[in-house]
């Protein structure tokens, strides 16, 4: 396999620091208590759940939709949701509302949004969110598409979950795979995070009869239909 060139390392790198940025303000690292002391519970970042996002934006949209959102020319679902998160992001430094100063060190490769302190990226979610952004210089799906804009940002709030607390951080090696060939490799962190005991599979087993029950009459008489 070929290597990949600079301009493709640098798309790549952009989009990586871009999620990146994402899931770690929606789900950070945390402080736990408990009798042994304070424990560091990892975030969404720490897990990688960065990669869970991107491979669910580039490889479960069907041909047929990517056809219908102009995307079949090889611009990727990924590159193009980081460059609304961008989007966001610019709109808020323009209008002076960051809270805290631009970090280009943090999340190196990326964009206005991955530059932004954690507090200030779930603002600029939130300006795309309300459309306060130019939809007409967005670029193409999500020019002039505020639908697509909104289910997207809906589902940017429910995938870093998805990741985390699924057992998708459990497929280790696998968890880039098609799902047919993803195989769980230890427990998943999310569920040990959440106390989750894991699935409980049912069985086929006799129960019991089933009851009937007859319904009584009011005042023995059904109930006037007018």
């Amino acid at each position: 396999m070929a290597e990949p060139s600079g301009i493709e390392r640098t798309k790549n790198q952009y989009i990586k620091s871009t999620f990146q940025a994402l899931v770690q303000a929606i789900i950070p690292p945390h402080f736990r208590y408990n009798s042994k002391g304070t424990i560091q519970v990892a975030g969404a970042l720490e897990l990688d759940v960065y990669e869970y996002i991107i491979w669910i934006l580039d490889h479960s949209i069907a041909p047929s939709v990517k056809a219908q959102l102009n995307l079949a020319d090889g611009r990727s679902m990924s590159k193009a949701t980081a460059e609304l998160l961008d989007a966001g992001a610019t709109q808020l430094i323009r209008a002076g509302q960051i809270q805290y100063p631009l970090n280009v060190l943090t999340f190196a490769g990326g964009g206005p949004f991955s530059a932004l302190s954690p507090i200030d990226r779930l603002r600029a979610i939130t300006h795309i969110e309300r459309l306060e952004i130019n939809l007409e210089t967005l670029r193409i799906p999500y020019k002039n598409n505020p639908e697509l804009v909104r289910i997207m940002i809906d589902a940017l709030n429910e995938l870093p979950m998805f990741g985390q607390y699924s057992e998708w951080t459990a497929y280790g090696t696998t968890r880039l795979y098609s799902p047919e060939y993803r195989r769980v490799e230890y427990f998943p962190h999310g569920w040990v995070q959440t106390q989750y005991p894991g699935p409980s599979f049912g069985y086929r087993d006799f129960r019991g009869f089933l009851a009937i029950i007859r319904h009584k009459k009011v005042n023995n008489e059904w109930p006037n239909r007018t």
